[in-house]
């Protein structure tokens, strides 16, 4: 498994983790949904055919952030929706919305190189370091 210059994996007892680096917050929601769908499928298998609007809420930072992860693994569960970037991120204090460009799951495809099921509260970090933003997010697979 290797990571992409965005982000880091990290072994876990039984679990994944990813470090997450980016320049602003904003970057560090797109970046580590970027890794979940990277992780599972491989970015390069996915074509930007539709988009659809991800809307999530939470009382702080790392609320949002568990809750924008778990809505996009809930989004490819129910709806077979693979995302390979997302657009017209807007962040407000108690929300987070993004367009999520991609395509549906096609199995003769889409080759699933890890099952991810939930994003955890479980040593989260999130800061802001010497002007970075940087994220260490366990999920369970």
């Amino acid at each position: 498994m290797t990571s992409r210059d965005f982000y880091r994996v990290i072994e876990h007892t039984a679990d994944i983790g990813l470090e997450v680096e980016a320049q602003d917050i904003e970057g560090i929601f797109v970046r580590s949904g970027l890794a979940v769908f990277d992780l599972m499928f491989g970015l390069d298998s996915i074509e930007k055919h539709t988009r659809r609007i991800i809307e999530v809420e939470g009382e702080d930072l790392e609320e949002l952030l568990v809750a924008w992860l778990n809505e996009l693994l809930y989004v490819y569960a129910v709806e077979r929706m693979l995302f390979c970037e997302f657009l017209d991120v807007d962040l407000k204090e108690h929300k987070f919305v993004a367009t999520g460009a991609g395509e549906e799951f096609d199995p003769e495809k889409h080759k699933v190189e890890m099952e991810i099921k939930a994003a955890t509260y479980h040593g989260l970090v999130l800061k802001k370091v010497n002007g970075l933003w940087k994220t260490k997010i366990i999920f369970d697979v």
